[in-house]
C-alpha cells in the first residue's frame, strides 16, 4: 500500500492481479487491470500483473508495482 501527496491511496490487489486506487473521499476505482496474470508495463488495461504484492508513488504521482 502506498499513499500519494493528496492523500491517494493505492492498493496492491494480489489475488486479482489488480491496482486500486482510493481517494480521501472513499471513493474506489481500478487504477491499472488485467484480471489475469501477466507482465507488461503499461497505463491502465495497458499494463498486465502477476500476483502484486506492493505498490510505491513518487512525488510526481508516477505509480511502481512490486511482487
Amino acid at each position: 500500500m502506498a499513499v500519494d501527496g493528496t492523500g491517494n491511496v493505492f492498493v496492491a490487489d494480489t489475488e486479482d492481479h489488480i491496482i486500486r486506487k482510493i481517494t480521501p473521499a472513499g471513493v474506489v476505482t481500478t487504477l491499472a487491470e488485467a484480471g489475469l496474470a501477466g507482465w507488461a508495463d503499461g497505463n491502465g488495461a495497458a499494463a498486465h500483473f502477476a500476483y502484486p504484492e506492493g505498490v510505491a508513488v513518487d512525488e510526481s504521482g508516477m505509480v511502481a508495482v512490486t511482487n
